[in-house]
């Protein structure tokens, strides 16, 4: 969905210019911040279309705080979550169903070994 704003909340630089790069091929524009508190700054600044956010940043457990606390000031901004902690314990952490995704305050979750083609899936299902 070309000229649609992508806010990328990540801790990891490579990620986020990987991604942030690709996209802006795509015709989106993209805002990026590389912690939890620069991404909830920018949201008081910028009004994106959607987010993207990692889950583990500067604590396990950053991107579900964020998430809630972006869910609560903007409930119709969607969030993707993405993460890698299924790759680093090899637990799942997907939700099984609605009501599992909405307790981690995201419209979508990805493993972030997703490419960048599936994010881009993603963002355009969430935004049609």
């Amino acid at each position: 969905m070309a000229g649609k704003h992508v806010l990328i909340i990540d801790d990891d630089m490579a990620f986020v210019k990987l991604y942030s790069l690709f996209l802006k091929n795509k015709g989106m524009e993209i805002s990026a911040a590389y912690s939890a508190a620069e991404g909830l700054e920018a949201l008081e600044r910028i009004s994106p279309d959607i987010v993207v956010l990692d889950v583990m940043m500067e604590h396990f457990d950053s991107g579900f705080n964020v998430s809630k606390t972006i869910k609560e000031k903007h409930p119709e901004l969607p969030i993707i979550l993405m993460t890698a902690i299924g790759e680093e314990t090899g637990m799942d952490f997907r939700p099984k169903n609605d009501e599992e995704r909405d307790l981690m305050h995201a419209d979508a979750f990805l493993d972030k070994a997703s490419s960048p083609e599936e994010l881009l899936k993603k963002i355009n299902e969430i935004l049609a």
